[in-house]
């Protein structure tokens, strides 16, 4: 399913109105600037980050943009119309991918009241892509009212959990959220946010690490 986007975007000097759209391994651009037609293709796998613009040479028309960074060409601008879950989803990039070894990541997530029963539907449905696929040992959500929280495990699992966020299937799976967050997440940096004793909602652990905790139990 490709998802899209009414925007203004901006490569180099040419800016233009048309639309984003978002499919399984790349972001489509295009658009009408001046006389003339913009297309840009941008395979997920040459973006090295996507922030938020925040000095007024990245603005477009007065809107805080997205900037899309890419291997060895110039960035772009996207500046999202109306209502849409990209800022969002670009200042918890912000976060994840700064550079970091940690094992464990938690990021936390404003809930509206009254979602969190709609909230359990969505985690019933699982992750939008395989949490080992980018290397992670654990995965959990913790659910309060009026708080959701994400904790993720791995070696240098911001590295990972960033790379993970910049997934359109990521994208496409955050619109479901949108309803349900009071605001934008953030990361925590307390360990003991989420404490041990809570029973998670949501509970992934890599085949892997599953296999190797279930030979030790027979050992003993």
């Amino acid at each position: 399913m490709v998802e899209r986007f009414a925007v203004i975007f901006r490569d180099r000097d040419i800016q233009a109105a048309g639309a984003l759209e978002l499919q399984a391994d790349r972001l489509l651009l295009h658009g009408r600037a001046a006389e003339t037609g913009l297309e840009l293709e941008i395979p997920v796998s040459e973006l090295e980050e996507v922030r938020i613009g925040r000095r007024p040479d990245e603005r477009l028309n007065g809107r805080q943009t997205l900037v899309l960074e890419r291997m060895n060409l110039t960035p772009v601008q996207v500046a999202p119309l109306g209502v849409a879950l990209l800022p969002e989803i670009a200042d918890l990039l912000a976060s994840l991918t700064r550079t970091s070894g940690g094992d464990v990541l938690m990021v936390s997530a404003p809930l509206k009241p009254g979602c969190v029963g709609r909230v359990r539907g969505l985690l019933e449905k699982g992750p939008p892509i395989d949490p080992a696929a980018f290397g992670l040992s654990g995965h959990e959500v913790y659910l309060f009212e009026g708080e959701a929280v994400f904790v993720f495990r791995g070696s240098k699992v911001r590295d990972q959990v960033g790379q993970a966020m910049r997934h359109p299937a990521v994208w496409r799976a955050g619109l479901s959220w949108k309803r349900c967050f009071a605001g934008p997440p953030h990361v925590v940096d307390d360990p003991l946010y989420a404490k041990p004793d809570e029973v998670p909602a949501y509970r992934w652990i890599s085949p892997t690490v599953s296999s190797y905790s279930h030979r030790r139990e027979l050992e003993r």
